[in-house]
């Protein structure tokens, strides 16, 4: 549909989104996420900040992360 137009396809993605990798995560570095959000209308990059890398957010792991990301999406469910 895109004809490998990575760009074109992310522009296409009309849902609201915020986008939270880790600030931390080597696995997957936030700044491609931040890339690919300047490519999205509808989203936001907002980088969790936490020490716990690619395990930020996970349950149980840290109650300061998982704020965070609870206070993000009832953001975007309410907006």
């Amino acid at each position: 549909m895109y004809n490998g137009d990575f760009e074109k396809a992310l522009g296409a993605i009309s849902a609201k989104a915020i986008v939270m990798p880790s600030q931390t995560d080597l696995y997957f570095p936030p700044e491609d996420n931040e890339w690919e959000v300047q490519h999205m209308p509808n989203a936001e990059f907002r980088p969790i900040p936490s020490i716990w890398g690619h395990m930020a957010g996970s349950p149980g792991v840290n109650p300061v992360d998982t704020a965070f990301i609870d206070r993000a999406l009832k953001e975007l469910l309410t907006s």
